[in-house]
């Protein structure tokens, strides 16, 4: 497959072709089965394709964007170039373009809901129930202004009933809130299984439309339809669209979850949703993902967010050279190295970092003979390089998320910088050991030869 990615089916198979996906030919149950299934794939690099799901007539995918390189491959750019990539996105927008007539999406219209015809599954031992959470939610602000795409969990509770979990931060909640106040229901929609390209364009924080960063980043215009009953533009390639209302005035508790901090979520009221209207392919694709894994954290917490952390600390020091994410802190760590910083430099690339996102509530900084994308090394220069009475500050009654295990329930938490760099003097005494590369594959292969 050498063509151009334009939606789900095209991106799965050049996946396919580089050998990334996981074909489960054997039944699986979307309770719990499926989820456990899913991270092993996960954690074997792969996507997951489950071709037959129990009580289900389509299959799911999962954790299709699981890894950085992935992502990059999404996006047609090497894993080196997807930082500058994305933040280039936000600065080129290409509007959405409406077409007229048929769409893929609406190939079938079903007016019947009936949720319980999707493979939703229930990923997670102690998740309070199915959750739709791989979805893009397209909401429109009051008054037919800008779209938001982003990611909000669903927890299934009836035929055409969803739990609406809304953060503090969302616009989506701005946009509710406003339709509430004058006693008015929020339309929104679902659109599951898109051109990833989308995918990677809602998870970013951004005030404008972010139907303009996914045409960015895929280097055209992403073609959308009118949905069917309400006046939200959906993508027209998506595999399913479910066409929703948040209901004014009423709550109900929702949860848990396991989410991306690692821990499940508590029960909560949140707002409800009424499903209208469902529209697909004729055979379409369920696209899923577990809860706490990497395609989760990457997408909820990390890819977008690193381009604008290097942005920062790049901006307080021209010595940072790399900044990173790591997806397996959730989000809350910030990884920098620098060359040679300069006393006091380290503490100020971790004020920047701190204000790169409210959620990074560690930062530690390395020197560059250590590679932040590889743990063991990072913490190697912990356990070496750090006078603890010295090299470590705290910042008490600090904003971050609520949803932190040692935050209050308003987000409210301590941070710390740490500063794992050798000091100015000790840098001539200490180095680190490094040996020559070997490639022992080559070596071993050659020792059964003669004349050598």
């Amino acid at each position: 497959m050498t063509g151009r990615i334009d939606d789900l089916r095209s991106f799965v198979a050049l996946l396919r072709q580089k050998g990334l996906v996981c074909d489960i030919e054997t039944p699986v149950d979307p309770v719990h089965e499926l989820g456990a299934v899913l991270r092993a794939c996960e954690q074997d690099g792969k996507a997951a394709y489950f071709h037959r799901v129990r009580g289900a007539a389509m299959p799911v995918l999962g954790s299709m964007l699981g890894s950085h390189e992935r992502i990059a491959l999404a996006l047609g750019c090497a894993r080196d170039d997807l930082g500058d990539v994305m933040e280039a996105a936000t600065q080129a927008p290409v509007p959405a373009r409406e077409i007229n007539g048929a769409a893929p999406c609406q190939e079938v219209v079903e007016t019947d809901v009936d949720l319980g015809t999707l493979p939703v599954p229930t990923h997670a031992p102690k998740d309070g129930g199915p959750y739709i959470n791989a979805g893009i939610v397209i909401a429109r602000e009051p008054g037919g202004g800008r779209h938001n795409l982003s990611y909000v969990r669903l927890q299934v509770k009836g035929k055409d009933r969803i739990g609406v979990n809304l953060n503090t931060w969302r616009h989506l909640l701005e946009f509710f809130e406003a339709a509430e106040k004058r006693g008015e229901n929020l339309p929104f929609c679902v659109a599951l299984g898109v051109d990833p390209a989308l995918m990677i364009a809602a998870a970013y924080r951004y005030d404008g439309d972010e139907y303009e960063i996914a045409g960015s980043l895929r280097g055209g215009p992403t073609p959308v339809v009118r949905a069917r009953t309400c006046d939200i533009l959906v993508p027209a390639t998506a595999e399913i669209v479910l066409e929703c209302e948040i209901v004014a005035g009423e709550r109900e508790p929702e949860g848990p979850m396991a989410e991306y901090t690692g821990h499940y979520s508590g029960v909560h009221p949140q707002p409800v949703g009424c499903v209208r209207v469902i529209t697909h392919r004729r055979d379409p694709i369920f696209q899923t993902t577990a809860g706490a894994s990497f395609e989760h954290l990457l997408l909820g917490t990390a890819v977008t967010r690193e381009p604008k952390l290097k942005r920062l600390c790049r901006q307080a020091s021209p010595r940072v050279r790399e900044a990173h994410l790591p997806p397996f802190a959730s989000g809350f760590l910030a990884l920098i190295a620098m060359e040679e910083p300069r006393p006091g430099e380290a503490r100020t690339v971790g004020l920047a970092a701190l204000n790169a996102h409210v959620n990074i509530n560690t930062v530690v900084v390395v020197d560059t003979d250590v590679d932040v994308f590889d743990p063991t090394e990072v913490f190697w220069a912990l356990s070496t390089r750090v006078r603890w009475e010295r090299d470590q500050v705290t910042i008490p009654g600090t904003l971050g998320n609520e949803l932190h295990p040692a935050a209050d329930r308003t987000g409210v938490i301590a941070k710390t910088i740490i500063d794992a760099t050798l000091a100015p003097e000790l840098r001539g005494a200490y180095s680190k050991i490094v040996y020559p590369r070997i490639d022992l594959a080559a070596l071993l292969a050659g020792q059964g030869k003669t004349g050598e």
